[in-house]
């Protein structure tokens, strides 16, 4: 193994883990065994966002601008790396208790500290700089709803419509807000757009009154107002026209079909988002569990993920073959997951071990991309 830098190297780790826990779910989907689906389900969840995403994330941050990364930085990734530990310690054993909450909340106080500092370091470079800055904004802003599930539960309300809010609220600004405002960081800095875009401010207006007023389509699974969905029409109309300002000039510029092909999945992105906005859409994501991963994966495994790995593609080997067939599987994954929804084939019931041995394929291509990253023979100096 080359000498990968430690920073990646566990958070590699910690995605290649998360996929490994997904297939498990997966397969207990198809042939059920003796399981608690919900406490491993926790632990996939939280290696997923936080492990992985979270954490390849924030090192692009330092890798788009070949900063290396400060000492003091790496040793509190270094401690996040130990809670997620915990976290995947825990959860499948006693999903939300004393020991689980404890490393999340430790993991949450220290990503804090980095994001701060991060966002330091963003200051004075252009627009990208300022995207980071709104990402880590919205990392702490995000917060609120872990914080108030604990008042909730001292009032007798997990059963009510406002402890699901306090979940979806943390969701939403971590995942539509931080994650993606480090990604536009990325996709700014890397094409340099910046300067392309003919009205900066407009472009960042729009996304971030864009990434508020989207939240309300998680209002939509708790309450039913005609103005729910209205704002949240507003708001992905917001982030579409922004859309349209960043990505015009990127397809002007002729990126690799690979990137094109992620860049057409945002845009997608933002068109489900309006779609989402009317009521006879929003109900089939509200009521269909597997429609609503669906658009997860979609999100993770469709836009972060393969941007993550395309950022690294020039220390992984044969990176063009291998996206590609990411790409077809992640496209079968996601049909396997909304077809049996349309009931098109009265009677099948192999949708399940269709779906294990789809996603087996996908993990095994996600196993493939870190474990060529990690033994790749060299780091190539300007790594964008």
């Amino acid at each position: 193994m080359r000498n990968v830098s430690l920073p990646w190297l566990l958070t590699i780790l910690m995605g290649m883990i998360a996929a490994i826990i997904g297939l498990v779910l997966r397969f207990y989907f198809a042939w059920p065994f003796s399981l608690n689906f919900k406490y491993l389900l926790h632990a996939h969840s939280h290696a997923m966002l936080l492990g992985w995403l979270l954490g390849a994330l924030v090192l692009l941050s330092y890798k788009m601008w070949n900063i290396e990364i400060p000492t003091s930085h790496k040793r509190i990734f270094y401690l996040m790396v130990i809670c997620v530990l915990g976290m995947l310690l825990s959860f499948p054993f006693q999903g939300y208790a004393a020991v689980s909450i404890t490393f999340t909340t430790l993991h949450l106080w220290l990503s804090y500290i980095l994001l701060f500092k991060v966002a330091r370091l963003s200051r004075n470079r252009g627009l990208a700089g300022k995207l980071v800055q709104t990402g880590v904004v919205f990392f702490f802003i995000s917060s609120i709803g872990p914080y108030s599930l604990g008042p909730l539960m001292a009032n007798y309300l997990q059963s009510s419509p406002w402890y699901d809010q306090a979940i979806f609220f943390y969701l939403h600004f971590l995942y539509n807000g931080a994650f993606f405002f480090f990604i536009l960081a990325f996709i700014v800095e890397k094409f340099k757009v910046a300067n392309m875009i003919k009205n900066q401010k407009a472009f960042y207006v729009f996304m971030l009154f864009g990434t508020l007023l989207t939240w309300f389509h998680k209002l939509d699974y708790s309450f039913d107002f005609w103005w729910i969905n209205v704002l949240a029409g507003m708001g992905s109309i917001f982030q579409i026209l922004a859309g349209v300002m960043l990505l015009h000039p990127i397809f002007v510029a002729k990126p690799s079909i690979h990137f094109r092909v992620i860049l057409w999945v945002l845009l997608l992105k933002w068109i489900f988002q309006i779609l989402g906005s009317f009521p006879m859409v929003a109900s089939q994501a509200v009521n269909n569990r597997f429609v609503l991963i669906a658009y997860l994966h979609f999100i993770f495994l469709g836009i972060f993920t393969p941007l993550i790995w395309y950022a690294l593609r020039k220390q992984i080997s044969g990176f063009n073959k291998l996206m590609s067939t990411y790409c077809i599987l992640f496209l079968l994954t996601e049909l396997a997951l909304v077809l049996p929804s349309l009931n098109l084939i009265a009677g099948f019931t192999l949708w399940p071990q269709i779906t294990f041995i789809l996603y087996l394929g996908f993990v095994v291509i996600w196993c493939v991309f870190g474990f060529k990253y990690l033994v790749s023979k060299a780091e190539t100096p300007k790594t964008l």
